[in-house]
């Protein structure tokens, strides 16, 4: 389900079996990687558009947390800390943050409640709408896995 008004009500009636929140983390820069940023935070939107679609009824997909390039990591643990907080109060036990920026990485044991999701930006912006759809269907192919994991360790506790 996304963060929209047409799947609100439905979320409402069926939250109990929405344990998984998806969160995309997008950098921005107005500076000279501007352009880069946009084009991540594009491919990370398609790739969280088309897991909250393969995952509906399990999963919602929140609204981006964007935040400037320049953020100190600290500051950004904080601001995730406290999302997670809330998602956990509100019965969300897996929460998946989904991005691009290679900075993620260097932090991936500090990110708090969850699991992180990594991937490469692909420059997918030239590419016709069929090999687009591809590109994601098999980015898609490698994601399955790791989320089923992910919810396979929560009936392991």
């Amino acid at each position: 389900m996304r963060w929209q008004t047409t799947d609100i009500d439905t979320y409402q009636q069926s939250q109990s079996y929405v344990d998984t929140a998806l969160i995309p983390l997008l950098p921005v820069s107005l500076g000279e990687e501007m352009k880069m940023k946009v084009a991540m935070g594009e491919y990370i939107s398609l790739i969280a558009m088309e897991m909250e679609k393969q995952f509906r009824g399990r999963m919602m997909q929140l609204p981006p947390l964007s935040y400037p390039q320049n953020e100190g990591v600290e500051e950004l643990l904080q601001h995730l800390n406290a999302w997670v907080e809330e998602l956990k109060a509100n019965g969300k036990n897996h929460i998946i943050w989904l991005t691009s920026d290679p900075m993620w990485k260097k932090y991936e044991d500090e990110i708090p409640g969850g699991l992180l999701l990594w991937l490469p930006h692909l420059p997918i912006e030239h590419l016709d709408p069929q090999l687009r759809q591809k590109t994601i269907n098999d980015q898609m192919k490698e994601i399955l896995p790791t989320i089923m994991k992910e919810w396979r360790q929560d009936k392991g506790s």
